[in-house]
């Protein structure tokens, strides 16, 4: 869970999802989103360059599915759908974080439960294919937003809605600001 999804956000919760499952597949489909999408649909698609060289640093490729295509949209449509009316219906959460650690907890017990369609647990499942996943690279750095700002005369600058001080030096010059998670990751 998430305050927004920007690409921020986007790169916070596949670093951690990715890290959680120890790996990465080769591919990773996306469903034409603009927060990973800089222009065009399906096979004709462009990745945003910042996300491009998030998914290099995993070894991975997005892929983006045709415009239109019910059975992809169908298939991840009835995953949120199962979220929100087994998970978030009448469960309350103090911040993001409690929010998150208690989504973490209730995925690994569904995973854990076995599933007539299947024929299996999808954590057992999980366990066989988890070896063909890519190795992770040995070092992941914090994600992170650089935003460049100007010291205003007073000796602030504005970043998200919250003013920070900045030291007098710095009035009227061009700064960057390196804004990291504001929320708690979930525990592992």
């Amino acid at each position: 869970c998430y305050p927004r999804f920007t690409r921020f956000e986007c790169k916070l919760f596949l670093t951690d999802a990715l890290q959680y499952v120890g790996g990465a597949c080769g591919h990773c489909m996306v469903d034409n989103t603009h927060v990973i999408v800089l222009r065009g649909t399906g096979k004709e698609m462009v990745v945003a360059p910042e996300m491009e060289a998030f998914a290099r640093r995993f070894n991975f490729r997005f892929i983006a599915h045709e415009k239109g295509d019910a059975d992809r949209s169908a298939h991840v449509e009835r995953q949120f759908d199962h979220i929100e009316r087994n998970f978030l219906a009448g469960r309350r959460f103090t911040d993001l974080a409690h929010a998150n650690r208690e989504a973490r907890a209730w995925c690994d017990k569904v995973n854990g439960t076995f599933k007539r369609h299947l024929h299996a647990r999808p954590r057992e499942l999980f366990a066989v294919e988890q070896p063909a996943l890519r190795p992770l690279p040995g070092w992941i750095p914090d994600v992170y937003v650089l935003h460049p700002r100007v010291v205003d005369v007073e000796g602030y600058i504005h970043v998200d809605g919250h003013i920070y001080s900045v030291p007098y030096q710095l009035l009227g010059r061009a700064v960057e600001v390196l804004v990291l998670a504001a929320f708690q990751r979930p525990e592992k």
